[in-house]
Protein backbone atom coordinates (compact mmCIF):
# COMPACT_ATOMS: atom_id res chain seq x y z
CA UNK A 1 0.00 0.00 0.00
CA UNK A 2 1.77 3.39 -0.82
CA UNK A 3 2.54 5.54 2.11
CA UNK A 4 0.21 8.52 1.05
CA UNK A 5 -2.53 6.05 0.74
CA UNK A 6 -2.37 5.42 4.18
CA UNK A 7 -4.84 6.79 6.96
CA UNK A 8 -3.49 9.94 8.99
CA UNK A 9 -4.18 8.48 12.39
CA UNK A 10 -2.08 10.25 14.18
CA UNK A 11 -1.29 13.95 13.44
CA UNK A 12 0.86 15.13 17.05
CA UNK A 13 2.84 12.33 19.23
CA UNK A 14 4.00 13.57 22.56
CA UNK A 15 7.09 11.34 23.61
CA UNK A 16 8.34 12.66 27.18
CA UNK A 17 11.95 11.58 27.79
CA UNK A 18 14.01 11.14 31.00
CA UNK A 19 17.11 9.81 29.01
CA UNK A 20 16.66 6.35 30.75
CA UNK A 21 17.07 2.99 28.46
CA UNK A 22 13.19 2.77 29.09
CA UNK A 23 12.64 6.24 27.30
CA UNK A 24 14.74 5.27 24.51
CA UNK A 25 12.44 1.92 23.72
CA UNK A 26 9.72 4.75 24.14
CA UNK A 27 10.48 6.88 21.91
CA UNK A 28 11.99 4.75 18.72
CA UNK A 29 8.11 3.48 19.13
CA UNK A 30 6.79 6.78 18.81
CA UNK A 31 9.09 7.81 16.15
CA UNK A 32 7.79 4.81 14.46
CA UNK A 33 4.20 5.32 14.50
CA UNK A 34 5.28 9.33 13.47
CA UNK A 35 6.33 8.43 10.94
CA UNK A 36 3.89 5.55 9.52
CA UNK A 37 1.18 8.45 10.48
CA UNK A 38 3.23 11.04 9.05
CA UNK A 39 2.81 12.90 12.40
CA UNK A 40 4.81 15.61 14.22
CA UNK A 41 6.85 13.84 16.93
CA UNK A 42 7.29 16.37 20.02
CA UNK A 43 10.33 14.84 22.05
CA UNK A 44 10.09 16.35 25.89
CA UNK A 45 12.30 16.62 28.78
CA UNK A 46 11.03 18.03 31.91
CA UNK A 47 13.69 19.29 34.75
CA UNK A 48 12.26 18.44 37.65
CA UNK A 49 12.45 22.13 39.55
CA UNK A 50 13.91 20.48 42.99
CA UNK A 51 16.82 18.61 40.98
CA UNK A 52 17.20 22.23 39.12
CA UNK A 53 17.86 23.86 42.64
CA UNK A 54 20.29 21.42 43.76
CA UNK A 55 22.01 21.85 40.95
CA UNK A 56 21.51 25.59 40.73
CA UNK A 57 23.82 25.87 43.53
CA UNK A 58 26.87 24.83 41.25
CA UNK A 59 26.03 26.60 38.05
CA UNK A 60 23.57 29.37 36.37
CA UNK A 61 19.96 28.52 35.18
CA UNK A 62 20.53 29.26 31.99
CA UNK A 63 23.80 27.09 31.71
CA UNK A 64 21.14 24.24 33.10
CA UNK A 65 18.47 24.88 30.05
CA UNK A 66 21.64 24.58 27.66
CA UNK A 67 23.09 21.49 29.08
CA UNK A 68 19.74 19.93 29.19
CA UNK A 69 18.60 21.22 25.84
CA UNK A 70 22.12 19.65 24.40
CA UNK A 71 21.86 16.65 25.93
CA UNK A 72 17.96 15.96 24.77
CA UNK A 73 19.22 17.28 20.78
CA UNK A 74 22.24 13.94 21.54
CA UNK A 75 19.84 11.31 23.61
CA UNK A 76 16.96 11.75 20.66
CA UNK A 77 19.88 12.05 17.36
CA UNK A 78 21.13 8.77 19.07
CA UNK A 79 18.17 7.25 19.95
CA UNK A 80 16.41 8.17 16.15
CA UNK A 81 19.31 7.65 14.39
CA UNK A 82 18.26 4.21 12.66
CA UNK A 83 15.44 5.79 11.67
CA UNK A 84 15.93 7.39 8.20
CA UNK A 85 13.95 9.36 6.94
CA UNK A 86 12.65 10.19 10.81
CA UNK A 87 9.58 12.13 11.39
CA UNK A 88 9.57 15.85 11.63
CA UNK A 89 10.82 16.53 15.62
CA UNK A 90 10.60 19.13 18.15
CA UNK A 91 12.65 18.96 21.03
CA UNK A 92 10.95 20.75 23.93
CA UNK A 93 12.66 20.95 27.35
CA UNK A 94 10.71 22.37 30.39
CA UNK A 95 10.84 22.99 34.09
CA UNK A 96 8.75 21.57 36.74
CA UNK A 97 6.70 18.57 37.75
CA UNK A 98 7.18 16.27 34.89
CA UNK A 99 3.64 14.34 34.90
CA UNK A 100 2.13 18.30 35.24
CA UNK A 101 4.06 19.58 32.53
CA UNK A 102 3.56 16.79 29.83
CA UNK A 103 -0.26 17.02 30.55
CA UNK A 104 0.28 20.73 30.03
CA UNK A 105 2.08 20.42 26.64
CA UNK A 106 -0.18 17.55 25.59
CA UNK A 107 -3.14 20.10 25.42
CA UNK A 108 -1.42 22.89 24.87
CA UNK A 109 -0.32 21.11 21.47
CA UNK A 110 -3.44 19.08 20.36
CA UNK A 111 -1.25 16.26 20.78
CA UNK A 112 -3.20 12.79 19.51
CA UNK A 113 -1.37 10.42 21.50
CA UNK A 114 1.37 9.92 24.17
CA UNK A 115 3.88 7.37 24.12
CA UNK A 116 6.12 7.01 27.34
CA UNK A 117 8.07 4.42 29.12
CA UNK A 118 7.23 2.70 31.98
CA UNK A 119 9.58 1.78 34.74
CA UNK A 120 7.22 -0.86 36.94
CA UNK A 121 9.01 -0.24 39.53
CA UNK A 122 6.18 -1.89 41.97
CA UNK A 123 3.39 -0.42 44.24
CA UNK A 124 5.68 0.43 47.11
CA UNK A 125 7.99 2.58 45.19
CA UNK A 126 4.61 4.76 43.62
CA UNK A 127 3.22 4.78 46.76
CA UNK A 128 6.04 6.80 48.58
CA UNK A 129 7.24 8.57 45.37
CA UNK A 130 4.98 8.84 42.56
CA UNK A 131 4.89 7.51 39.66
CA UNK A 132 4.75 9.86 36.45
CA UNK A 133 3.19 7.46 33.99
CA UNK A 134 0.77 7.13 36.29
CA UNK A 135 0.38 10.89 36.55
CA UNK A 136 0.00 11.68 33.39
CA UNK A 137 -2.49 8.86 33.17
CA UNK A 138 -4.99 9.67 35.52
CA UNK A 139 -4.49 13.95 34.40
CA UNK A 140 -5.00 13.42 30.57
CA UNK A 141 -7.74 12.45 28.61
CA UNK A 142 -5.13 11.95 25.38
CA UNK A 143 -4.87 8.45 25.01
CA UNK A 144 -1.37 6.77 26.76
CA UNK A 145 1.01 4.13 25.37
CA UNK A 146 3.41 2.97 27.92
CA UNK A 147 5.90 1.02 27.19
CA UNK A 148 7.42 -1.51 29.83
CA UNK A 149 10.64 -2.49 30.48
CA UNK A 150 12.92 -4.15 27.99
CA UNK A 151 11.29 -7.57 26.77
CA UNK A 152 13.80 -9.89 27.79
CA UNK A 153 14.02 -8.77 31.47
CA UNK A 154 10.59 -8.94 31.21
CA UNK A 155 10.45 -12.48 30.28
CA UNK A 156 13.22 -13.51 32.22
CA UNK A 157 11.10 -11.92 35.03
CA UNK A 158 7.86 -13.96 33.75
CA UNK A 159 9.29 -17.40 33.43
CA UNK A 160 11.24 -17.55 36.88
CA UNK A 161 7.48 -16.64 38.41
CA UNK A 162 6.11 -19.58 36.38
CA UNK A 163 9.54 -21.86 37.27
CA UNK A 164 11.38 -21.55 34.26
CA UNK A 165 15.23 -21.59 33.65
CA UNK A 166 16.28 -19.60 31.13
CA UNK A 167 18.36 -21.83 28.65
CA UNK A 168 21.76 -21.25 28.28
Amino acid sequence: MPRHSVPRVFRSILCPVDFSANSRAALRYAAMLARLSDAQLTVLYVDDPLLAAAMATRSTAAALIASAEAELRRFAESALRHLAPGPATRLLTRAGTPAREIVRVAQRDGCDLIVMGYRGVGRASRFFFGSTTEGVIRATSVPVVAIPPARRQARLIGAKRIGLKRAS
